[in-house]
């Protein structure tokens, strides 16, 4: 196995954003912001990963004021997109159980860290409004990803002069995690044909996903989706990566595929699949019951955007129950414009 010494990182629990705290040390338990720290070179990374290659490092991390621990851990970058695009690479983590033991990350095998793209002025709001489709779907759905907000230090050496990024990001659970937190298998690689996803759950994530604007996805090729298998006959998407989301309105984001509207992102394009006509109706009650505490969700951020952001996401989600609300608007954009292959 490669090794390369690529990163140290400090993590501290009691600083960043904070929005409530648990007394429980497991990494998902709180939603206060780690604060991490790292020094290292994203061009060693990105030359020296692949989707099978990990680079070796140790990560500390502050478990009480002026307190610090360490633990082995083993890095990759992951993502093509942003890995041919992005000046910040997103990384999935590896830790070793025998490692994690009593620790923060105790339990946590392998996860994904969430990095903004570009060194853009707004690339912190970017990734926070990243997140916040993260936590739209946790209302939505038993069946989805927990997130932790981490406030990261970046030192980066790849150049003659160091230079720190002080950055937003969050880590994701790893899919295993969901499946055992909702008694259900991880499905790997099977290409599961759309008819044969639970139509509830599916309907669900298709409302979400168009929610949010977002069409870079595909539940038959696992792009950008996962799938878990709950018996007797559930198979069911497990939704991530919404950074080309209207929504989120990253300026690096690639446009609609010309088959998908006039390739503007933020045109809402609904890619689910027809189904029966009750459960669509159902799941657009669900949705506008959920109207407020999809708004809330932003509410709660709203000293970490300027107003005119703030103002450009509410009238987005907005126009969305716009469509729910209007019987004309939803047939002709959801019950006509579903997929019927």
């Amino acid at each position: 196995m490669l090794r390369i010494s690529f990163f140290l990182m400090a993590i501290s629990v009691s600083t960043g954003i904070a929005f409530g705290q648990s007394n429980s040390p497991s990494l998902f338990s709180s939603t206060n912001a780690l604060h991490i720290q790292a020094t290292g070179s994203l061009k060693s990374i990105k030359k020296n990963t692949n989707d099978s290659t990990f680079v070796s490092g140790v990560m500390r991390y502050e478990t009480s004021p002026g307190r610090w621990d360490s633990i082995k851990v083993q890095a990759r970058v992951r993502g093509n997109f942003r890995r041919r695009t992005c000046y910040f690479p997103p990384l999935r983590i590896k830790i070793n159980k025998k490692d994690s033991k009593n620790t923060l990350f105790e339990g946590n095998k392998s996860l994904k860290l969430v990095l903004p793209c570009k060194t853009l002025s707004d690339k912190d709001q970017l990734i926070l409004k990243e997140y916040i489709c993260y936590l739209f779907y946790q209302l939505i759905t038993p069946y989805h990803f927990q997130t932790r907000l981490a406030n990261f230090d970046l030192t980066e050496t790849s150049s003659r002069k160091k230079r720190t990024y002080n950055l937003l990001s969050f880590f994701i659970e790893d899919d295993k995690h969901v499946a055992e937190r909702t008694g259900a298998s991880v499905m790997k690689d099977k290409k599961i044909h759309p008819a044969a996803y639970d139509a509830l759950l599916t309907t669900r994530h298709d409302f979400f996903q168009y929610m949010i604007g977002n069409t870079d996805w595909s539940t038959t090729f696992e792009h950008n989706s996962n799938s878990i298998f709950v018996k007797p006959n559930k198979f069911i998407p497990l939704a991530y990566d919404f950074d080309m989301s209207g929504f989120v309105n990253a300026p690096y984001a690639r446009e609609n595929a010309p088959t998908l509207g006039t390739g503007d992102i933020r045109e809402r394009v609904y890619r689910g699949v027809c189904r029966d006509e009750k459960i669509v109706n159902d799941v657009r009650k669900e949705f506008l019951a959920l109207e407020p505490k999809i708004n809330t969700t932003v509410d709660q951020y709203t000293s970490e955007f300027d107003d005119y952001t703030l103002k450009d996401m509410h009238q987005y989600l907005n126009q969305f129950f716009v469509i729910l609300k209007d019987d004309q608007l939803f047939k002709t954009n959801i019950l006509q414009g579903c997929r019927t292959k």
